[in-house]
């Protein structure tokens, strides 16, 4: 399904030429950037990495709420890793700023696309909106195309969650 979804944001992109691509060093999301901007070299950064949950990486959650209990379900439901060797949203929220930040200094008409994951966009969201918001109270799809611009010396948000659906998932 995954697949699917980055080859049809792939056809939804294609009339859009990029100047840059920059995408997560996790490998699901260089994946989905070979599948939907095929014919790209792209960068990748850290930064743009899911929130860090250290230790807890790569076991499925009902694996550690079995094996941890009640702590890792208050620490999971704050989205709170650090006592795992992971990040808290706080942490993550900086390196998400500290990227946008660094795309700043691109020229103004550089077009970029980001390929990252849904806490991610979150994180930019936040950083471009300049406030806190519940975690995920602006949902992101798989595949949803999310356009931010920097203009005047502060970043816009253009488009959210753009799906090609005139009608949201239930």
């Amino acid at each position: 399904e995954g697949m699917a979804q980055a080859a049809a944001v792939g056809q939804r992109l294609k009339e859009v030429r990029f100047d840059k691509v920059i995408v997560s060093d996790l490998l699901r999301a260089q994946q989905t950037a070979a599948l939907a901007l095929p014919g790209y070299e792209y960068q990748t950064d850290w930064r743009i990495r899911e929130i860090s949950v250290g230790s807890l990486m790569g076991r499925r959650v009902a694996d550690c709420a079995a094996q941890l209990g009640e702590p890792y379900l208050r620490h999971r439901s704050a989205r709170d890793f650090t006592a795992y060797g992971g990040e808290n949203p706080g942490q993550m929220q900086r390196r998400v700023s500290e990227f946008l930040e660094d795309l700043t200094k691109e020229p103004p008409e550089a077009r970029i696309a980001v390929v990252c994951h849904e806490g991610t966009m979150y994180s930019m969201l936040c950083h471009v909106l300049k406030c806190k918001l519940p975690y995920l109270a602006a949902y992101a799809d798989n595949g949803g195309i999310c356009v931010f611009s920097y203009r005047s010396g502060r970043w816009v948000l253009n488009k959210w969650n753009e799906t090609g659906r005139l009608e949201p998932e239930a």
